[in-house]
């Protein structure tokens, strides 16, 4: 068995341990909660901001594709983030799982250079990173303030918050002096060495290239990147606010922004949907915010269904989209073949003359 496989089973066994200890704790009083108050008319006000959510990301794609001079139909990038998300979804690297396979489909379906379809994803994911931090900084704020947080939380969650902004700006740092922070951690780590992977030095400055002249020569492009995802961040709020409203639980801003960033560090644990961790961390989240761990369990089991739909679609449009590459592939191999009898009867016609 791979090694790949093998650390994939490991992250999603440790998932179900804690899902099923979160479960037997938490569960009988999240399944009341459903059982009473559950109103499923505002689950459709929660899966419409959660397309939106898809709709904006999109968006935001699109915006730095035009700085490189590249388009692309909305429609296109929307399926193409839904079957990025799908994959990210369902591998240990939540954040990151599907960017490879929006960068092939940026190249088949919008006919977009590899290294540019990969420099612009890249900053995308930059982008969303550093608007996840600067949420997440918000977030620590907020902790700081509130009575019944412990001190060692707060230093832990400071501590996260150094890292990221530290691991951000050596990105942006490095791209903008000309000296590759993807090439340095390349050589640093002498995967040159590796005879499959020699090659992958130069495709990678020359993204990084690429990167550094959008940072320095589309300012714009960032900025309203950058203000599209704290719209994307806004209407993940009340994507939140609808699913515990669905509860009849009521919800404060503070709250929504607390619950919002601990979705999203959650998601950096190496498991599929963070998987039990989601159940235990939001469940622990309302126990200090509700004083109730069954309202978060409850929640992260609602909105994780929501979530699945997507998911689905994503990896329906993935299958699509592989059996119109095979049927492509196909054509031209035909192609291939009936160009090649031509020739060969034109040489035979030639030799007979």
């Amino acid at each position: 068995m791979k090694k790949s496989k093998i650390n994939l089973l490991i992250s999603a066994t440790i998932g179900v341990i804690i899902f099923i200890g979160t479960l037997w704790y938490f569960g009988p009083e999240s399944l009341k909660l459903v059982y009473e108050d559950l109103q499923p008319i505002y689950l459709i006000p929660f899966i419409i901001l959660t397309l939106l959510t898809f709709v904006i990301n999109a968006i935001r794609l699109k915006v730095i594709l035009k700085a490189y001079d590249k388009t692309a139909s909305l429609y296109t990038l929307l399926k193409q983030n839904i079957a990025g998300y799908a994959v990210s979804y369902v591998t240990p690297s939540a954040r990151i799982g599907g960017e490879p396979l929006k960068v092939y489909m940026l190249n088949k379906e919008c006919d977009i250079g590899v290294k540019t379809a990969s420099s612009a994803v890249i900053i995308d994911k930059f982008i969303e990173l550093f608007g996840s931090a600067t949420v997440g900084l918000i977030g620590l704020l907020i902790l700081f303030i509130l009575p019944n947080t412990t001190v060692q939380l707060k230093i832990i969650l400071g501590i996260i918050m150094i890292i990221c902004f530290s691991i951000l700006f050596f990105v942006y740092y490095m791209t903008i002096k000309g000296k590759g922070p993807f090439t340095s951690l390349f050589n640093i780590l002498r995967f040159y060495k590796i005879p499959k992977w020699a090659k992958l030095g130069d495709i990678i400055k020359e993204i990084e290239t690429k990167m550094d002249i959008f940072f320095k020569n589309h300012n714009k492009a960032f900025i309203i990147s950058y203000i599209l995802y704290f719209v994307y961040g806004l209407t993940s709020l009340y994507q939140f606010k609808f699913v515990l409203l669905s509860l009849g639980v009521e919800s404060t801003f503070m709250e929504l922004i607390l619950i919002l960033v601990a979705w999203g560090l959650i998601n950096f644990v190496p498991v599929p949907g963070g998987f039990g961790f989601q159940e235990a961390g939001q469940s622990s989240l309302f126990a200090l915010l509700k004083s109730s761990g069954g309202i978060g369990f409850a929640f992260t089991i609602i909105t994780r269904l929501g979530i699945m739909l997507f998911v689905s679609i994503g990896f329906a449009i993935i299958s699509n989209f592989g059996g119109g590459e095979i049927i492509k592939r196909k054509e031209e191999t035909n192609n291939n073949v009936k160009r090649k009898k031509v020739v060969g009867k034109n040489k035979k016609s030639l030799q007979k003359n």
